[in-house]
């Protein structure tokens, strides 16, 4: 295997149209047609038209009218009690975002008993789908991981998916009939693949790993992510604990921390291709057709030549060069870089198609304001711990505490 360790040349990797996928080689049962596993002229048709959906605009509608929302009713119970599990809490909040965007409907109220219940369990089918997915990441029994994401999605597929699929194509074909008007439409992903259905002609059991994918990829690495956040956020105010109240005020300080937290923990460390023809990098170096290649995220994400000497230290206040985004390379890179990277991390002082200037905070850096707003802090006498059914450095569980309820 060739591996890439440096930023530049990761970065001009992630341009080549010669690279194909391969990290999902070993799930591929579950990611077969998924539009991360998809290459040329298929992939850019899939992408042209979910980016629709993935728009600037619509981000900023989640930010300002539905994730405060899905917040506010994810920390009701754990606020009134005084503690909780960060991880559980990012994963609520994110699935939750996850399946809107996606177009799966709930059974049950959210911010119930029952609700919270069956968002657990729907975590529950999304995790071993993550696991069978990203199986090349895995430690244990890969065959036995592979099949409990099948059964995960044949449960998922009967109990969410064919019931919001039936509603959805009966609102479509209304309005197409002239019965309604878009505005019984939703701006989700399954919305959006049916009405253009004509036009990418996909197999039923494509459309369905497609949106499954979403809110597993969605909630189980944005929640990861916010918990990395977090952790940083709670060691940086233990050595300074005036920044405290900043982090709660100043939105925009907050953000720069979430960035420098995903540039350290990339959701995946590791990206890799398929070397389907001969590619010679800019660096001159040339990736010979036939093997396989290792883009190592991770290591280009610490490249000392790019983030300074102390380039594996958690410094929000780094220089960043202008061409380098601030996560660096965590949500990959040009044609395949993540639909959801500005919903996730948000972006600064970009104007949109018109004249206005768009501000995005991010998913994470929004719930990392409210969580510290409520005062959460670690739980001194229950110390988090690391995942060790993975490969991948994340949180298994993490424990903390809040400030009693007015």
């Amino acid at each position: 295997m060739i591996r890439l360790t440096t930023y530049v040349e990761a970065r001009d990797a992630y341009r080549q149209r010669g690279l194909r996928q391969a990290l999902y080689d070993e799930g591929r049962a579950l990611m077969d047609g998924v539009i991360v596993n998809l290459h040329g002229d298929a992939h850019l048709a899939r992408r042209r038209l979910e980016n629709r959906l993935f728009r600037r605009d619509t981000f900023e509608f989640y930010e300002s009218a539905i994730i405060p929302e899905i917040i506010a009713g994810v920390l009701t119970g754990p606020r009134a009690v005084g503690r909780g599990d960060l991880l559980v809490l990012s994963r609520r909040t994110m699935l939750t975002l996850s399946l809107q965007v996606a177009g799966i409907d709930r059974h049950e109220t959210p911010g119930t008993g029952a609700g919270d219940a069956e968002l657990d369990e729907l975590y529950a089918l999304m995790d071993d789908l993550a696991r069978a997915s990203t199986v090349a990441h895995a430690s244990g029994d890969k065959a036995a991981i592979i099949d409990a994401g099948a059964a995960a999605l044949a449960e998922f597929t009967e109990r969410f998916y064919v019931p919001s699929l039936t509603r959805r194509a009966e609102a479509v074909a209304a309005v197409a009939a002239g019965h309604a008007d878009d505005s019984v439409l939703g701006r989700d992903v399954l919305t959006t693949l049916l009405r253009n259905q004509d036009r990418l002609e996909l197999p039923e059991d494509v459309v369905r790993r497609e949106i499954a994918y979403f809110p597993w990829v969605g909630s189980h690495s944005t929640s990861n992510q916010l918990v990395h956040a977090m952790h940083h956020v709670f060691e940086w105010i233990a050595d300074h604990p005036q920044d405290r109240d900043a982090l709660i005020g100043d939105e925009v300080l907050r953000r720069r921390f979430v960035h420098e937290s995903m540039r350290l923990h990339p959701a995946s460390p590791v990206s890799l291709r398929h070397i389907d023809d001969e590619v010679q990098l800019r660096s001159g170096r040339v990736l010979p057709a036939g093997e396989l290649l290792a883009i190592d995220l991770e290591a280009a994400n610490r490249d000392p030549s790019v983030f300074g000497d102390d380039a594996d230290r958690f410094d929000p206040h780094r220089a960043i060069p202008d061409e380098v985004a601030p996560w660096g390379l965590s949500f990959g890179h040009g044609v395949h870089a993540c639909l959801g990277q500005e919903l996730a991390g948000g972006i600064a002082d970009v104007p949109d198609a018109g004249d206005d200037i768009i501000n995005l905070l991010g998913s994470v850096t929004v719930m990392a304001g409210v969580l510290l707003a409520a005062g959460a802090r670690p739980d001194p006498e229950d110390p988090a711990t690391l995942d060790t059914s993975t490969t991948r450095r994340v949180f298994g569980r993490y424990p903390v505490l809040f400030d009693p309820v007015d």
